[in-house]
């Protein structure tokens, strides 16, 4: 009997799996599409992480205009992005020295200019003198700011083209030189055909001279401009902001701020109460009063206006966290921020919505069910051939008005109607499968009943049950 009992619960186990709820979601906004294509993209705006009931953004869908669901993948832009820097001429000098002498035996100096940047002098000697010849170029590379990743030559090749084995060295006072990079210059022509290399790449050098030098006495470039590409430069991705005003917290010198419980900041900026503040705090998060804290940093805040001149702290630089309550507590050995309370603003990199115009618009953003599955999909199986390293072939959108929904409160038989009507065969065997299993169970429980003596009878004096 036991046996029994045990293989008919495990049985009907997967019956107890819980109902899909109904696909209801407090908040929409229409989708506007801007121009004809596939693949869309937007970035959420602070609308909907202020009203999503997840924090994993797991409950958002966007639906067509027939209501399907269509696919969507979310994607957080990069903290920083490369920007491609521009190319910057630089002047350049003829070095000239005496035939069959080696060229780090020249002699050179440096005079500035009028606007700053310096020049080189070579000596000895004037460029016309007998038996001197074209040795190289000096590249004054002062004006630079950042280093240089190469270096592009311009000369005339002739007809019949040139090339030039070059050596590439580096120097900050003319006189103690570093090789870095070395390589051949080309320009072949044969009837249409052209093969070209005009620049040398360097690793990444910051220097005030480069020295550019040929190998053998038998070349030599005549140049006409030299131009130097900068290494690109890092870009901070901006930054959406939110400012929310501190409440006075619990004890003296805490201030609590409260933010939507999905943003994951990465920026953060106290706005002080008042001028000539300096206070030493620690900023930390919890989910809720009274929960367990994580300590988030320390820093020391600061608002000055010193002769005229305003000083502020600058942003604070904290690991992507995301939390509904951020407390910030000041060392009142100093007074604190003294009276009034403070403000944070708040900065986080919006996720970029991408989906799939499948269907007919109009296209929405539905959300707001925390028991919502997550749908999101990995991007690289809506965008074929995606890289982050590369643009998102998407067109833009942009969202209309967010719009509150109410949800519907169905009577009973309603809810029991729907629930069966979306209830797949294979779950309706294991429902049936488990009523059964219950009637089975209380007829032999009962037919147990019936076979015990009843008050002041012997096992013996009653029969077993039989059937009629």
């Amino acid at each position: 009997m036991k046996r029994k009992l045990m293989l008919l619960a495990f049985a009907c186990g997967p019956a107890f799996a819980a109902a899909e709820r109904l696909p209801d979601f407090g908040h929409s906004a229409e989708i506007l599409l801007e121009g004809k294509g596939a693949i869309y993209a937007l970035d959420l705006p602070m609308e909907v992480y202020g009203r999503i009931a997840r924090r994993d953004l797991g409950d958002l869908r966007v639906l067509n205009g027939a209501s399907e669901v269509v696919p969507h993948a979310l994607l957080r832009p990069p903290s920083s992005e490369k920007k491609a820097a521009a190319a910057l001429p630089l002047p350049y000098f003829p070095l000239y020295g005496p035939a069959g002498r080696a060229v780090d035996g020249l002699a050179m100096r440096v005079e500035r200019k009028a606007d700053g940047t310096l020049s080189a002098l070579i000596a000895p000697g004037a460029r016309g003198a007998a038996g001197r010849r074209l040795m190289g170029y000096v590249i004054d590379a002062s004006a630079a700011e950042v280093a240089l990743r190469e270096l592009r030559f311009e000369w005339e090749a002739g007809a019949q083209g040139s090339s030039v084995n070059l050596r590439v060295a580096a120097s900050d006072d003319l006189k103690s030189w570093r090789p870095i990079a070395s390589g051949p210059l080309v320009v072949l022509r044969q009837g249409e055909l052209l093969l070209e290399r005009r620049a040398i790449e360097l690793p990444p050098t910051r220097a005030k001279y480069f020295r550019a030098t040929w190998r053998s006495a038998d070349e030599e470039l005549k140049l006409a401009g030299v131009t130097a590409l900068p290494v690109d430069a890092a870009a901070e991705t901006p930054r959406a902001w939110l400012r929310v005003a501190g409440i006075a917290g619990a004890k003296p010198g805490e201030f609590v701020f409260e933010l939507p419980a999905s943003l994951m900041v990465d920026r953060l900026r106290f706005e002080l109460p008042n001028e000539n503040t300096v206070a030493a705090v620690a900023l930390a998060v919890q989910e809720r009063p009274g929960a367990t804290e994580r300590a988030i940093r320390t820093t020391v805040l600061y608002r000055m206006d010193h002769r005229g001149e305003k000083l502020l702290n600058p942003d604070l630089e904290i690991a992507p966290t995301a939390s509904p309550r951020w407390l910030l507590r000041a060392d009142m050995r100093a007074g604190g921020l003294g009276s009034g309370l403070p403000a944070l603003h708040a900065g986080w990199l919006p996720h970029k919505l991408v989906f799939v115009a499948r269907g007919d618009p109009p296209f929405r953003l539905v959300f707001g069910n925390a028991d919502a599955a997550p749908a999101v999909l990995p991007v690289h199986s809506l965008v074929p051939g995606y890289a982050a390293d590369k643009p998102l072939p998407a067109l833009a959108a942009r969202l209309g008005a967010v719009q509150r929904r109410e949800l519907p409160h169905p009577a009973p038989a309603e809810v029991v109607r729907t629930y069966f009507e979306q209830m797949d065969a294979k779950k309706m065997w294991l429902w049936g499968s488990l009523v059964l299993a219950v009637l089975v169970i209380v007829g032999m429980a009962w037919k147990l009943t019936r076979q015990l003596p009843g008050p002041g009878e012997s096992g013996k004096q009653r029969p077993p049950y039989a059937r009629p």
